[in-house]
This record gives C-alpha cells, sequence and structure tokens, in this order.
C-alpha cells in the first residue's frame, strides 16, 4: 500500500501506556511504543492514551503520548499495550476485549524471558503480538509476528552527528552491563572470540558507573526514563569505536519447537549449565546491537541465518553486520585480517540499513503495512481504506 493509503487506513490509534504512580520512573520505560508513536506522529496520524508518558523535554508539558479524556479506544481503529502490562502483573484494562468492538487489539511483547502466552487465553484473544526476540526456527502463535528493539529519536539524536571510519579509534567495545553471570551466547562468543580479534582491534571494555549521573539537566532526565540506559559517554565513545560486540541470549533446542514447552525451556537450562551450543537462539536482542548500528560500528553478533534470529527485515551478513559462526570463529578473524578495509563498508552500509528499516517512520509503516496486509474483520468493517 501507498503510504498515504497506510496513513488512511490507521485511522486514530489508543495506547494503553504502564498508568503506574508512585514507582521509579525507569520502571515505566516502554521503547518499543516510544519508537512507534514517534514514527505515527510524523506521518501525522492522531494517537492517544490512558495517561501522559515520555517527557520529551525539559517543559513539564511535552509528553509524547497524551491523555485526552474526551478519547475511549471505542472511539479508535487500532488499541495498542506493551508487555509492562504482564511485567507488573496488572489485569489488563476492564472491556478491552469487550464483544461489541470495532478496533484491532495489538501487543508488543518485550519479555525477555521464553514466555510466549500461547497457553493464556486473553493473548489467543490479541489479533497481533509483535514478539521481540522471536526465532524463526520457533513456533510461538498464529497471531505472533517478529518484531525488534529499533531506534528512537532519542538514540538518534545522539548518534546523529558520526565521525568517518578512518577517524575513528581502531578498538572495539567488549562492555556489557551483564557480565559473566548473564547470556550463555555473551559468554561463550567473547570466550571464543575476544582472544582472537584482540590481535586486530584494541579492547575497550570501560563501563559507565549507575553512579556516574550525567550532569545535563536533558540527560538525567533521560537517564531516569530509560532506567539508567541514557550514557552520553557511552554514545560517545560507541561514535569513536570502530566496532562494538553486541553477542547476547540463549541456546534453546529446536525442539520441540514451541518454546513455551516446558521440555524445551528444561533443554534452555541444561544447554545454559552445561554452557553447550545449539543453532537456536533466543533474547538475541538488546538496545546495544541498534546502537551500535546507528553509530556506524561494525557491529558483532551471530550469524542471523544460521541460529534462526528473525527480524521483519533481515540484515546481510558482511554487508551489513558480522555475523560469528560460533563453530568457527577462525574464519571470522582470518577474513577480516585478509580483507581489513570491509570493516569500513560494513560500517557505513550498517548504519544506513539501520536507520532506512529501523527508524521510527519505517518502523511505523512496517506495523500498518503487517496490519493491512493481514486485516481482521474489525478492521476492514470500519472501511478506512480498501484493502487491494
Amino acid at each position: 500500500m501507498k503510504r498515504e493509503d497506510l496513513v488512511k487506513f490507521a485511522g486514530k490509534i489508543y495506547f494503553y501506556c504502564d498508568p503506574r504512580s508512585g514507582v521509579v520512573e525507569g520502571q515505566k520505560f516502554q521503547h518499543f511504543i516510544i519508537c512507534l508513536a514517534e514514527g505515527l506522529r510524523e506521518l501525522g496520524i492522531p494517537f492517544f492514551s490512558n495517561v501522559n508518558y515520555w517527557q520529551e523535554s525539559l517543559e513539564p508539558d511535552r509528553y509524547l503520548f497524551r491523555h485526552d479524556p474526551k478519547v475511549t479506544p471505542d472511539d479508535c481503529s487500532i488499541v495498542i499495550l506493551q508487555n509492562n502490562w504482564y511485567t507488573i502483573d496488572d489485569p489488563l484494562p476492564k472491556n478491552l476485549f469487550h464483544p461489541q468492538r470495532k478496533y484491532t487489539t495489538v501487543y508488543f511483547d518485550g519479555e525477555d524471558s521464553d514466555k510466549t502466552y500461547v497457553n493464556k487465553p486473553e493473548f489467543k484473544q490479541f489479533d497481533y503480538i509483535f514478539r521481540l526476540h522471536q526465532n524463526g526456527k520457533l513456533n510461538y502463535g498464529k497471531n505472533f509476528y517478529p518484531w525488534c528493539f529499533g531506534l528512537s529519536n532519542r538514540i538518534l539524536c545522539e548518534l546523529y552527528d558520526v565521525p568517518d571510519f578512518s577517524a575513528k579509534e581502531e578498538q572495539i567495545l567488549i562492555n556489557f552491563r551483564h557480565w559473566k553471570s548473564g547470556h550463555p551466547v555473551r559468554n561463550i562468543s567473547c570466550r571464543e572470540f575476544i582472544p582472537s580479534i584482540q590481535d586486530i582491534l584494541k579492547i575497550d571494555n570501560y563501563i559507565d558507573s549507575p553512579e556516574n549521573l550525567p550532569a545535563d539537566n536533558y540527560h538525567h532526565l533521560q537517564w531516569l526514563q530509560t532506567g539508567g540506559r541514557h550514557y552520553p559517554n557511552y554514545y560517545q565513545r560507541l561514535k569513536n569505536s570502530a566496532a562494538c560486540a553486541c553477542f547476547g541470549g540463549f541456546f534453546v533446542p529446536n525442539f520441540p519447537p514451541n518454546p513455551g514447552n516446558a521440555l524445551n525451556r528444561i533443554g534452555k537450562r541444561i544447554l545454559s549449565r552445561l554452557q553447550l551450543k545449539s543453532n537456536t537462539i533466543v533474547q538475541w536482542d538488546s538496545w546495544r546491537f541498534w546502537e551500535s548500528l546507528a553509530a556506524g560500528c561494525v557491529t558483532f553478533h551471530v550469524d542471523f541465518e544460521k541460529y534462526g534470529i528473525a527480524l521483519p527485515v533481515m540484515p546481510k551478513n558482511w554487508q551489513h553486520y558480522i555475523g560469528i559462526d560460533l563453530d568457527n570463529v577462525q574464519a571470522t578473524i582470518d577474513k577480516i585480517a585478509k580483507e581489513p578495509e570491509i570493516l569500513a563498508e560494513i560500517s557505513q552500509a550498517g548504519r544506513t540499513w539501520a536507520i532506512e528499516n529501523y527508524s521510527p517512520v519505517p518502523t511505523a509503516l512496517r506495523f500498518l503495512e503487517t496490519l493491512a496486509k493481514k486485516p481482521t474483520s474489525r478492521l476492514i468493517s470500519r472501511e478506512m481504506v480498501e484493502i487491494k
């Protein structure tokens, strides 16, 4: 569909943001719907919410999501929630699935765990579930679609001015917040990768201390709202570094293919405990992966195709990022040593690919395209646009 048709198709959209009061603001961070809403706003699509959320500047009333008591979900064509509702164990909004509704329901599943909610009756009622960390080798449910962290305007603003690759330090950032006791994919990848790559790129493993808060008022606000994920110094190091390691996730068996199955979850724990690998990885996505790409870093992760990693638009290995085959790490090292000029090419191509496909406007358009390609009877009945 054309862009103008998608805008007509969207109608009005209603967001249920985290409604809690009296909690630390960072506990309510909802990155996925922020990215989407920023794109919708730029497209001129009206949206509303149950509460005011995401303060965009130091002006106290500058919220991305705004509550209008005159607008309810029943006035809109699409109603959206993020996984915060189940993280805090709150009941779903009252009458969300009432039988007379004419809106389509959408859930953004950003849970880190392997829960797929297929056994929860209410999740079978959602028309669409956009799942982060999705793996193409596993079956989640008919209403699940792959999604990702992506890039928000906050991140893009910090990484707007990126130096040429030739001006970057010949170093690779390997500075995970959760290290050693964290993700098995991260631990195994770095254990096998770092000793070899340090002969080509210097290692920078500096980690920003949570006590080292940004002094600037705007950056301090963003640090608070993101739950301590906003560090200007970190973004500066990204921009000045040639590469960044973005490994993460858990190895799981690909049978049974339902990641919520008890046997599959037991297999995941066994693989993690014994530090064993498989060819299927979950919980692979991160802010770091997208920040690295947008900063023009050569982004190192596992080979997405081999390990089943699913994205709406897939990057190409050795063109947009470097995906390592953990059964043959040396092949990656040898290729870089033989073709060092490829790093500059990947740096630029990866940044361009990420911004063109995963900044707010393309994110919003892809979201609407997904709904338009498989519209529910409720969307069709509103006759907002002809679906061809």
